[in-house]
């Protein structure tokens, strides 16, 4: 059954550029459709599900933390009409997810019965940036984006799932070194680790009662030769991997649960299957990582 979405105000993006061989970047198909997402107008409207006024029930299968959260992402994350106003979507113009039903993030409302406060999703955005933006969605860490994430009368949401990271491995941000514990000095924030840090630090403070759960990236290709897919390495040397293990670290430092999607279903050898471009998840792809989040949430 289909949940209501109270709101459309919150989180994934994931690609402008792709690697054509190996540690060469080159643009590709992800490219294309990641700059066309970046170009295309913002989202202008909020849509509620089909179903909407629909009671969300409690289930066997819910955690026990309540029945609210929101997501913060960047394309994977994206459905057009379902994210804030002035906030880019990739789906479903581009990629393979035609269905808002075939989402990840819907699948987890529907299949745990919990309500979606806020999407707070924008195409082609990093977690690194100008950390005091007001009015750009397409930096993570900044106090646009972190304050997007409460219910429509300013509700806080019970848990919030961050599945971030894409974008700053794409464009070669460096990885820095801090453990999620080193205060971050606020303006053009460089190094990932210091903007997720200054993220959850953010996130925190805004919805004092909110689980945070940080999931980790899943394995992201390219084109290969032999093979149809060739794990993608950016310009740095660094693949998903690295900045999942960079993610986890940090939210274990802090006490927070973490989401290994690296290790979700999505593998390498089987991105023509899960993904449309290497990237961007199919509808098989999302169902791996709605079942990982899904798994998460009824843990705890």
């Amino acid at each position: 059954m289909r949940r209501e979405i109270l709101t459309a105000a919150g989180v994934l993006a994931a690609v402008s550029m792709t690697l054509c061989g190996c540690g060469t970047v080159t643009e590709g198909k992800a490219a294309a459709e990641g700059k066309a997402a970046a170009e295309r107008e913002p989202v202008m409207e909020n849509r509620p599900s089909a179903e909407s006024g629909d009671v969300v029930e409690s289930g066997p299968a819910q955690a026990a933390g309540g029945n609210t959260f929101s997501v913060m992402g960047d394309s994977i994350s994206t459905f057009q009409g379902y994210n804030p106003v002035g906030y880019y979507a990739f789906f479903p113009e581009n990629g393979d997810v035609a269905d808002v039903a075939d989402t990840w993030w819907q699948q987890v409302a529907d299949d745990l019965e919990l309500t979606l406060l806020a999407n707070g999703s924008s195409s082609a955005s990093t977690v690194a940036g100008d950390s005091t933006g007001t009015d750009d969605p397409q930096c993570a860490c900044n106090e646009l984006r972190t304050g997007a994430l409460s219910g429509p009368e300013g509700e806080c949401p019970d848990r919030i799932v961050v599945y971030l990271g894409a974008n700053d491995m794409i464009q070669s941000v460096p990885l820095g070194d801090n453990d999620g514990t080193r205060p971050v000095e606020e303006g053009e924030v460089t190094a990932f680790s210091d903007a997720y840090t200054l993220m959850l630090d953010k996130l925190q403070v805004k919805y004092p009662s909110a689980e945070i759960y940080c999931c980790t990236l899943h394995p992201m290709g390219n084109y290969g030769t032999e093979t149809p897919y060739v794990e993608f390495v950016n310009g740095i040397g660094l693949t998903a991997q690295d900045y999942g293990k960079v993610i986890a670290g940090i939210a274990e430092g802090r006490g927070l649960p973490v989401i290994d999607l690296y290790d979700c279903g999505i593998r390498v050898e089987n991105l023509q299957e899960m993904t449309s471009d290497g990237v961007h998840p199919t509808a098989a792809g999302m169902h791996c990582i709605a079942g990982a989040v899904e798994e998460a949430l009824s843990c705890r």
